[in-house]
């Protein structure tokens, strides 16, 4: 990380603040009438939270934890939902931590996270109060997740390294949207099916994302090969999939 001009420091200073206002709020009205779900939510977010794939020109790693934390802001209250986002956070990032600047990454991961549960949380809840059905509803989430998440990520990278913010913001969505949509998709269908008592969907998740987590890792690790072009011939201008995605995605 390039040292980071004053701009940049109050920042991430200012989403530091928000993150922890927002945690803080949320316990002091902390509510958990299934302290089971809570514990099993938790500890799959966690075992998620660490199956982390680093992405081609990215700056950082995406983790497989976003469908566990969609399901999260779905089944949970408020502090339990940003309590699990703010702890699997820094699990996924505090391992790595080795000096004052990676300490700061990782904070500012944590409270990227735990603003884009909120953000998810509140759209579910809003969604829901219009009387939308619940995989619409988990949508929404889903839709409010990203967008907190990218947008965040990419104001960072502008104002600490310089990036065109349109830019990191359009690579991230390419690398990830897809990955965004089948966690919505599995969010609502595990939902759906907690509400008829069936935990085997959510359980199943587990190998799945692992599934997930493993195809990444083998197509990323690949490196691209690139054919040099003839001496006479015209070079074709054609953008790589992943030069415009410097930043990193939790």
């Amino acid at each position: 990380m390039q040292k980071l001009s004053l701009i940049s420091k109050l920042f991430i200073a200012s989403i530091v603040t928000i993150g922890a206002v927002a945690l803080v709020n949320s316990l002091v009205h902390w509510k958990s009438s299934q302290p089971v779900e809570l514990f099993a939510l938790l500890t799959m977010t966690v075992i998620a939270s660490r199956l982390k794939v680093k992405l081609p020109g990215i700056n950082g790693t995406m983790s497989v934890n976003v469908p566990f934390l969609l399901i999260v802001a779905v089944r949970l209250s408020a502090g339990e939902s940003l309590a699990i986002a703010a702890l699997a956070s820094l699990v996924q990032s505090i391992p790595a931590v080795k000096s004052r600047s990676t300490l700061v990454q990782a904070l500012f991961n944590s409270a990227t996270i735990t603003n884009a549960v909120a953000a998810a949380s509140l759209a579910f809840r809003l969604a829901s109060h219009r009387g939308l059905v619940l995989p619409l509803s988990v949508a929404g989430a889903g839709a409010a997740f990203f967008l907190a998440n990218t947008v965040q990520v990419a104001l960072v990278l502008w104002l600490a390294e310089g990036h065109n913010p349109f830019n990191a913001w359009r690579g991230m969505a390419r690398l990830s949207t897809p990955y965004y949509v089948l966690s919505a998709g599995l969010a609502a269908v595990v939902c759906t099916a907690v509400q008829f008592a069936v935990w085997g969907e959510a359980l199943a998740l587990l190998p799945f994302m692992y599934s997930i987590y493993a195809s990444y890792r083998l197509y990323f690790a690949t490196p691209v090969a690139v054919p040099e072009p003839a001496a006479a011939a015209k070079p074709v201008g054609r953008a790589s999939t992943v030069s415009a995605a410097s930043a990193t995605i939790k």
